[in-house]
């Protein structure tokens, strides 16, 4: 029986035939005290060996074969009554959760083709079947490379991927299967609009009359006279009804545009390799952008300004302080059931992150030592007890800086994220400390874990009750969204005049060299001007002081000890 072992990922990405796993008496394999890993020693004949992953996350027959010179990771399994062994990839360039989710894509690949994993990976794809191949067929190869490649795409793209194919494979649009040899520009012109009514049709935002109009008439677009026929008389409100569904006609037809792109040249390739011509050679997807049906920077900005998508939070009309008390408030509502929601709801003010990245948010000291690169986490100067005990600031011992700070692991623009607690958030993760589930608790690792403990992922996901309470509360046409939320603090650092080149690290903001303008600096300069640590704790400090001050009940409660008391009012903020 082949031996079931758990290694950490250090371990995996070093595991070679030179070792092998140390057993006790009875032949059972020797764990270490700490985290249960496998023991390892040498293994003089030097002879290669396999194992099963006991993880409890490994998918069924998931191991390792460790050879003389690598690692991979394997899986054997019957698929469709053949028992089959695939490889996924080397220990050393996927981790342990990127080998697992390829290893279920590969299973249940085969499981739908009857074929081996190595058959539906084959770089060649034959003459007949590029003749034959759809649009979705485009779309499916291009999703499989992405998962394919090292490292492999993120989940939200192979997400997106797979909606983009279910959108056009909808009655209404009916383009999915459409063999991309044989469809013209006015084809997919035709597409895309029946695209963006099918996705206004499944918005939840338009109500049931305005839904049935666009379907009557066979558009979205409607006029300033239709719609006054309907009673929208809010300008901001036509705007974003027009552009209802438009977004995710967009991002499904761009996508489509990359999958037939990389198919042509991968079939160029192949014709050349082969010395034929091309069966595919053109891209008719380009008409979209040619006729201005995809929106460009520009575009977007007017939509976004007339539809007043972007809500900050603000003092002038006493949003922000009615927020905070709000939220604050909240938290003993229900029982406490509110209480991880309404946390992550001010954190993510306070912090200006994204609703996925504060959600996401591990307590550091509850992630194991291998995965705290690739986790997001916050760290506190309880979880140093020595430091406390020595009377100094505790200093993280991954990124080697000083106090209260968090963590973004792969971040929208593919980069981690490190930056301070300022002194109101680094309160709220204290609240959230001294209230966080015992160990043994599924969710115990999450700053905000969801309400039960059977949900799959662990951590708190649906703010939709709170946040429409919330629009409710404030009387505001739209939102606010929890985007609006991180780019409140924004909008407060504009007011302290916060320098650009801080404002942007604390957004975690790229800052490309702009082309139209002579005297913009090169990315090599941006870099040379990173902020330094201390400059991002300074202005956190600044910014949460003056966002906390619109609302003095909860900021008396949350401020440092030093720091004094403000009169108590219903709304306001502070003189600048």
């Amino acid at each position: 029986m082949a031996l079931r072992l758990k290694f950490n990922e250090e371990q995996l990405r070093q595991l070679r035939s030179t070792v092998r796993p140390a057993l006790d008496k009875s032949g059972s394999p020797v764990a270490s005290t700490r985290g249960g890993y496998a023991v390892l020693e040498p293994n003089p004949d030097g002879k290669a060996w396999r194992f099963l992953d006991a993880t409890k996350e490994a998918p069924t027959g998931f191991g390792v074969y460790v050879g003389k010179t690598k690692a991979s990771y394997e899986v054997q399994r019957k698929i469709n009554g053949k028992v089959m062994r695939f490889t996924v990839g080397d220990t050393r360039d996927l981790s342990l959760e990127e080998a697992h989710r390829l290893a279920r894509h590969k299973f249940q690949e085969s499981k739908e083709t009857g074929a081996h994993p190595k058959v539906n990976e084959r770089a060649e794809t034959s003459i007949e079947e590029m003749r034959q191949l759809t649009v979705n067929g485009a779309i499916t190869l291009y999703r499989d490379m992405l998962i394919r490649r090292t490292p492999p795409a993120a989940e939200g793209t192979i997400k997106m991927l797979n909606n983009t194919i279910a959108r056009l494979d909808r009655d209404e649009v009916n383009f999915g299967t459409k063999q991309i040899r044989h469809i013209t520009e006015e084809d997919v012109l035709k597409a895309f609009n029946a695209t963006w009514l099918s996705a206004a049709l499944h918005s939840n935002r338009l109500t049931p009359e305005i839904k049935a109009f666009m379907e009557s008439v066979g558009r979205v677009n409607l006029t300033k006279e239709e719609l006054d026929k309907l009673g929208v008389t809010s300008e901001a409100m036509r705007v974003r009804i027009k552009a209802a569904g438009v977004s995710a006609a967009e991002q499904t037809f761009a996508a489509a545009s990359r999958a037939v792109r990389y198919v042509i040249d991968k079939e160029k390739r192949q014709a050349k390799k082969a010395g034929r011509n091309p069966i595919i050679f053109g891209n008719d997807f380009q008409v979209l952008w040619e006729e201005g049906r995809m929106r460009d920077a520009r575009a977007l900005h007017s939509y976004y300004v007339k539809a007043r998508v972007r809500n900050p939070l603000g003092e002038a009309d006493g949003t922000l302080g009615a927020a905070i008390d709000y939220l604050w408030s909240r938290r003993l509502a229900q029982r406490g059931q509110n209480e991880s929601g309404v946390y992550y709801l001010l954190s993510t003010l306070f912090l200006g992150a994204r609703r996925n990245e504060t959600a996401e948010l591990a307590w550091f000291d509850r992630v194991p030592e291998s995965e705290r690169e690739t986790t997001s986490w916050v760290w506190l100067d309880a979880m140093d007890p020595k430091a406390r005990k020595e009377g100094r600031t505790s200093i993280n011992p991954m990124t080697g800086k000083e106090g209260a700070q968090v963590f973004f692991a792969q971040t929208k623009n593919r980069r981690d994220h490190n930056m301070p607690l300022g002194p109101f958030s680094t309160a709220l993760m204290r609240h959230r400390f001294e209230r966080r589930l015992e160990a043994d608790d599924p969710r115990a690792r999450w700053v905000y874990p969801a309400r039960s403990a059977r949900a799959a992922e662990g951590h708190y996901k649906d703010s939709k009750a709170i946040m429409k309470g919330l629009g409710e509360k404030l009387s505001v046409e739209f939102g606010p969204t929890p985007h609006d939320l991180r780019r409140t603090l924004g909008r407060y650092a504009g007011k302290l005049q916060i320098p650009d080149r801080i404002v942007s690290r604390l957004f975690n903001h790229l800052a490309p060299k702009d082309p139209t303008d002579p005297d913009a600096g090169s990315a090599s300069t941006i870099r040379y001007q990173e902020p330094e640590w201390y400059e991002l704790q300074e202005a956190l400090s600044r910014v949460e002081q003056l966002m906390a001050s619109s609302a003095p009940t909860f900021y008396n409660q949350l401020k440092p000890v030093d720091w004094p008391l403000l009169p108590e009012r219903e709304k306001g903020g502070v003189d600048e």
